[in-house]
């Protein structure tokens, strides 16, 4: 049985203490040190201390037998330390044989019952110096016993249910040791092979089955083995005698059907068939060296029934002596309650004495009032009449008040119906931005198709470019030809080849003329187009503005703005919760102040690749002021501030917005925005 940590009911403690005990006897505590000295297993180890055996005894049971405040489970740990060191560390000493054992150590008689019985009946158990006659487990049928405890004898019912079990235990063989608690074997259960393994029922239908025949088993474990299914099963029944009494007949059930423990191991397994075979776990089953033999050793002992009929007046004994204690702690109670009812007469004749007293002041203090009354009846009749005119005032006052009331309720009504128009207004308004954002999705369409028909006369453009480039070259080598033609001589044949090349000339410089007009038109329309897609950016960058802040990948960024977080994070690590605020601003309005300096230019030219490129002088003076006192996040932050206002605006210094793209952190293009803004439109019109 497991407990968990938190304590235990009363109701739990004879289970817990027989687990405890089961424990200590698997030597799972270390108790005995040495020969002489022992120790308690429970006490915290700041208290571990040696014992000698009689003084950890009365440890235990001194422990056992307290108030359960120190909790339940360690007085049931302390009482089954008591059972098992008075059972298995006990010093022998020779006993009268008369049916009385008395153990005496420093003085003190320890009470024990001897386990053989006189043959009358009773046995004698010493308390202090006297001897109570008990009704010893083989009782001779008399129903009551008395047991003496301070010159009193009390009756005691003999058939309480423990007694019960304990006569009915005797009836078997006392030496016989059964596997406890009770369990049952079954054996040759269906078993079939499948995928290798041998599989079978559950054991829920099993217990189904033996608790209709009325074995009321409480469980019924199939055993497994690396095979599978092994084709026993462990039957088990409750811990007390009616436990016991249902092994027994379930035993007989099956040995009366001939299939009881010897007809299955005198029968050879093909003659078995089919049928179950069952009987009650004993010592031959708890020795086994099998799949039985381990599981019986693993959940259960070995016990004879005279150890249980011990178990059981041992519980009886500990019930009489809890009794006897709860005698005591009653009587103690009773005089204490005499002795607080002789306090509460003696105060009750006082307070009767001061009641009286009490009475006579009351009827001089109503004799005073009734004076007082008088004089009181005239003040109030004097106090009516000025409440009276009061009651005037405050009714004037009020009808003035709800004519206030009613204006107000006028004026109410008013604000409500300039508020629905507000509301109409507004819903109006919102029509109308829809009506501008599927405008300016039209537009962006619009213009993304001129950016492809554009991109497409760029294309030509620089196709043209080319052929004037070639028409040039050519040109100019008909040039030479011609010239080198006039300094060869007039001879017909040169004039007339001067004379085609003058000719060819004068076509390729009509064709020039030609490309350079169709060059200057695209150049417009390219222009043109520019203007156009600048136009739409700055209507995107409008409407993404005009948006509420959500998270999105596409939106619009301040360039050359300072990151304010940046300031009170550095804040928050530098100064006290209370300085951090105060100390950010100031220091973000000093990086303001430094950006709008135009005499300001931290940067300098290198040349990258050939070309010069302008980048941040870093032995700026501001810079490094800012780096050594303010740290590299700030630096960061002023620094990425400068480079785009250098970028987008560096004659103005002024922050300029721009479509960015927030997930890549950088410069969204126009299809990006066209997407977003598309997606943005079509979840708006499944919202409609």
């Amino acid at each position: 049985m497991k407990h968990s940590n938190s304590d235990i009911s009363e109701s739990e403690l004879d289970d817990y203490i027989d687990d405890v005990y089961y424990r200590l006897k698997k030597d799972r505590y270390e108790v005995k040190l040495s020969k002489n000295t022992f120790r308690c297993p429970f006490c915290d180890e700041k208290e571990k201390k040696d014992y000698y055996f009689y003084d950890l005894l009365d440890h235990a049971r001194a422990l056992g037998k307290g108030p359960s405040r120190d909790g339940v489970k360690l007085k049931g740990k302390h009482k089954a330390l008591g059972y098992y060191l008075d059972k298995y560390h006990r010093p022998r000493v020779p006993s009268s044989g008369k049916g009385i054992s008395q153990v005496k150590h420093d003085d003190r008689d320890c009470p024990r019952v001897s386990s053989m019985s006189s043959g009358k009946g009773t046995s004698l158990v010493k308390h202090d110096d006297k001897y109570s006659p008990r009704v010893s487990s083989m009782s001779s049928g008399k129903g009551t016993s008395l047991v003496k405890h301070d010159d009193k004898y009390n009756p005691r019912v003999s058939s309480s249910p423990s007694e019960r079990s304990t006569s009915r235990l005797n009836d078997h063989n006392d030496t016989e040791k059964y596997v406890w608690p009770w369990k049952g074997i079954v054996a040759n259960l269906p078993v079939e092979l499948k995928n290798g393994r041998y599989v079978g029922d559950s054991g829920s239908k099993l217990r189904d089955e033996l608790a209709k025949k009325g074995f009321n088993p409480l469980k019924v474990i199939p055993l497994w083995s690396v095979q599978g299914h092994s084709g026993f099963a462990i039957v088990n029944f409750s811990k007390d005698y009616q436990g016991f009494e249902n092994a027994l007949f379930f035993d007989k059930d099956f040995e009366v059907n001939h299939q009881g423990r010897r007809e299955w191991y005198s029968t050879k397994a093909d003659a078995r068939g089919d049928k179950l075979y069952g009987w009650i776990a004993k010592e031959k089953d708890y020795i086994l060296n099998d799949l039985v033999g381990k599981h019986l050793r693993d959940n259960g002992d070995l016990k004879t029934l005279a150890d249980l009929v011990a178990e059981e007046q041992r519980k009886g004994n500990c019930l009489v002596s809890n009794l006897s204690q709860t005698k005591e702690v009653k009587d103690k109670q009773e005089k204490e309650i005499k002795k607080k009812l002789n306090e509460t007469c003696a105060a009750l004749e006082k307070v009767i004495e001061e009641t009286d007293k009490m009475t006579h002041a009351y009827n001089e203090e109503m004799e005073r009032m009734r004076n007082r009354t008088v004089k009181d009846k005239e003040k109030i009749l004097h106090d009516h009449g000025n409440f009276k005119r009061n009651l005037k005032f405050q009714k004037d006052k009020l009808e003035k008040h709800e004519i206030l009331l009613e204006k107000r309720e006028t004026d109410y009504d008013n604000k409500i119906i300039k508020l629905r128009h507000q509301r109409k207004m507004n819903e109006l308004a919102t029509q109308e931005q829809h009506r501008s954002e599927q405008k300016v999705l039209k537009l962006v369409e619009e213009h993304e198709r001129e950016k492809e028909a554009l991109h497409k006369k760029i294309i030509d453009l620089e196709k043209q470019t080319d052929q004037r480039q070639a028409l040039e070259l050519e040109i100019e080598q008909l040039k030479g030809a011609a010239q080198v033609m006039e300094h060869m001589g007039r001879d017909s044949e040169t004039k007339k080849k001067m004379e085609e090349i003058n000719e060819d000339l004068k076509d390729k410089e009509e064709e020039l003329e030609c490309l350079d007009a169709l060059h200057q038109t695209l150049i417009v329309k390219e222009r043109n187009c520019n203007d156009e897609l600048q136009d739409a950016r700055k209507e995107l960058i409008t409407g993404l503005k005009e948006r509420k802040a959500v998270r999105a990948n596409i939106g619009v960024k301040a360039m050359g703005c300072l990151d304010k977080k940046v300031f009170e994070s550095v804040a928050k690590e530098k100064y006290s919760k209370e300085e951090a605020p105060a100390k950010a601003n100031e220091l973000y309005d000093l990086c303001i102040e430094y950006i709008g300096d135009h005499d300001w230019h931290p940067f300098k030219f290198i040349t990258e690749c050939g070309k010069p490129k302008e980048v941040i002088n870093e032995e700026d003076e501001r810079l490094i002021m800012l780096r050594n006192e303010h740290g590299e996040k700030v630096w960061q932050a002023v620094t990425t501030a400068m480079s785009e206002l250098n970028e987008y605006n560096p004659s103005g210094r002024y922050q300029v917005p721009e479509l960015w793209n927030m997930k890549d952190d950088r410069k969204a293009t126009l299809g990006e925005v066209t997407e977003y803004v598309v997606n943005l439109w079509r979840s708006h019109k499944k919202k409609k």
